[in-house]
């Protein structure tokens, strides 16, 4: 399975969806907010990772956040590092991107549902 799907349809519309191999739920110390935590594998050295939400006209019961990746500038120091090899951790604060039910975290390997109830986290 190629690691790359088609483009983004979030904030981030030249984004390329891609696969993650871990999405959880978690909690900033001293603060109330709930994070969103991924680790992907970006398929090449030369592209950022990005958690983009999905735009929806009303309020969805899961909504999609997408593990894009965009194009990055080019470092001048490019250090050859096998892409199988550069695992990168991004996380995004669901304030106002949560869903009636939930959360969906959408790779281009897997789109992965997560309920989250008000009081349960």
């Amino acid at each position: 399975m190629s690691g790359m799907a088609g483009g983004s349809l979030s904030s981030v519309p030249n984004g390329k969806i891609i696969d993650f191999d871990r999405a959880e739920l978690r909690r900033v110390p001293f603060q109330d907010s709930l994070y969103l935590w991924v680790s992907a594998r970006t398929p090449e050295t030369s592209l950022e990772l990005r958690l983009a939400p999905r735009i929806y006209h009303d309020r969805p019961d899961y909504w999609g956040i997408e593990v894009v990746a965009i194009s990055a500038p080019q470092a001048d120091n490019d250090t050859g590092v096998d892409a199988s090899l550069n695992v990168v951790e991004r996380s995004v604060p669901l304030v106002g991107i949560i869903g009636t039910k939930g959360i969906s975290v959408i790779g281009a390997n897997q789109t992965k549902f997560i309920k989250i109830d008000d009081g349960s986290f």
